[in-house]
């Protein structure tokens, strides 16, 4: 029996894993359109990039419910389980074994070559099919379930009060949590209040893939959210270099400085601190920047990005190529043995004298526990390549790339391709070796000189 999936439904995605199915929790992010018999869900335990949770789209006969929530269920053994497995991100079938004290229990995988395991109770559920729009067994409770109920448990239920800052409807500016657009707001409506500050919204300018007369729709937090500055905060006859501004670009609001006037004030260049680009924009498509704090619009604190680095640095014009707080950068190591490389950072304080505080992305502190903190010159600072600029469709023999190795970017040069260019050979001179890697471990080698990305 078919089920028509709406924005906000619960739902689990069905994969086959070594012959067995098993199950991802997700949320229905936008119905199937005429065109395109397929569901957008957003994934609420798998991720892709360390925190941005992974969005696909799904044919609707992969999908079903999400089961009965059953907290007070208990199990004995020979019962038929779902066993949640955090590392996959999914609900795997499998048989309790045994029963220990705590609520704990031991359970046997069905069809897989792994030892018994201990699980928690809150990991476990009863097994049920979804067949023809009714789970089986019936979620009603039945026999043994429904007399535990009744042996003096007390149920205490929390009711949460309602929430939600924005109404179905209005249109709000939403911050982008698309690594390649991070640091952005959209404009989107909402077009679903989910409760506890979740929303579905619907995007003003961004269309879906393959189809643009289909809105993109996404699942997104009352944190992410603010509404659209009104008009009387927004009217400025001139920017001046160093004006903290948003820029529309690209179908999105972007922070930025102004670095330089053109056209006698019609149109400027403007530096994006979260990209390191500097495209031109005309003087209609900028805003002055304001933050959204407490229900209020007020103005950016001012960054010291916009003070003199040094002596040789004596307007704010140059000083603009300085690096924000909170800014994602590649570093150049020092390290002996390390010469060269780079590695991802985000920009925690700034010293003075052209000397940051970095927060390594990739590496960490000797004991493992946390993120590695140093200070670091400006000059072996960069920002991070544009995306535009990070894949080439192939490389050629002695050019000069960056090759992902040991958790940063080392330059090299192609030294041998096999035939169908998907694995090339990459020396480093540096380290005087020669190794091999996948295409998809290389980019395009870029020099950050004078504000701008060029080739070597």
């Amino acid at each position: 029996m078919a089920k028509d999936w709406r924005g906000g439904d619960r739902v689990e995605v069905e994969r086959v894993v070594s012959g067995a199915a098993v199950y991802f929790p997700a949320i229905v992010v936008s119905e199937p359109s005429v065109r395109k018999n397929l569901v957008w869900v957003e994934h609420e335990a798998l991720v892709v990039g360390g925190s941005v949770r992974m969005k696909e789209y799904v044919v609707p006969t992969r999908l079903r419910p999400s089961p009965p929530f059953e907290p007070n269920r208990s199990f004995k053994a020979g019962d038929e389980v779902d066993v949640f497995r955090e590392i996959e991100g999914c609900w795997v079938r499998a048989k309790v074994t045994a029963v220990l004290g705590d609520s704990r229990y031991i359970v046997r995988f069905n069809g897989e070559n792994r030892p018994e395991t201990e699980v928690d109770h809150f990991n476990l559920r009863m097994h049920r099919e979804w067949e023809d729009g009714a789970w089986v067994p019936s979620s009603l409770p039945q026999g043994n379930y429904l007399e535990s109920i009744h042996k003096g448990i007390k149920l205490k239920i929390k009711c949460r009060q309602r929430d939600d800052q924005y109404e179905k409807g209005a249109i709000v500016e939403v911050r982008s949590e698309d690594e390649a657009y991070k640091g952005s707001w959209y404009c989107a409506r909402i077009v679903s209040v989910l409760g506890d500050g979740k929303y579905i919204v619907e995007h003003l300018s961004i269309k879906r893939d393959g189809d643009v007369s289909i809105p993109l729709r996404d699942l997104v937090e009352a944190q992410n959210m603010r509404p659209v500055p009104p008009q009387a905060l927004l009217s400025v006859a001139r920017y001046e270099p160093g004006d903290e501004v948003d820029a529309w670009f690209n179908k999105r609001w972007w922070i930025g400085r102004v670095s330089k006037v053109l056209g006698g004030g019609s149109k400027y260049l403007v530096y994006f601190s979260a990209t390191g680009e500097e495209p031109i924009v005309l003087h209609f498509n900028l805003r002055p920047r304001k933050d959204w704090i407490n229900g209020q619009w007020i103005n950016p604190s001012k960054e010291e990005c916009c003070k003199p680095l040094s002596k040789k640095l004596k307007s704010c014009e140059r000083a603009v190529k300085g690096f924000n707080k909170g800014m994602m950068v590649e570093v150049r190591s020092d390290e002996q043995g390390y010469e060269g490389a780079w590695y991802s950072g985000k920009i925690l304080n700034y010293l003075g004298e052209n000397r940051y505080i970095v927060e390594y992305q990739t590496l960490r502190t000797d004991d493992e526990r946390e993120l590695l903190t140093e200070e670091a010159r400006g000059s072996d600072i960069r920002p991070v390549p544009p995306t535009l600029i990070q894949r080439a469709c192939r490389y050629e023999l002695n050019e000069d790339v960056d090759v992902w190795y040991n958790d940063g970017w080392w330059s090299g040069q192609v030294y041998k391709i096999n035939n169908n260019y998907t694995r090339y050979g990459v020396y480093f001179k540096t380290t005087d070796e020669k190794l091999e890697f996948e295409y998809s471990d290389l980019r395009p080698c870029q020099v950050w000189r004078k504000g701008e990305w060029t080739r070597p």
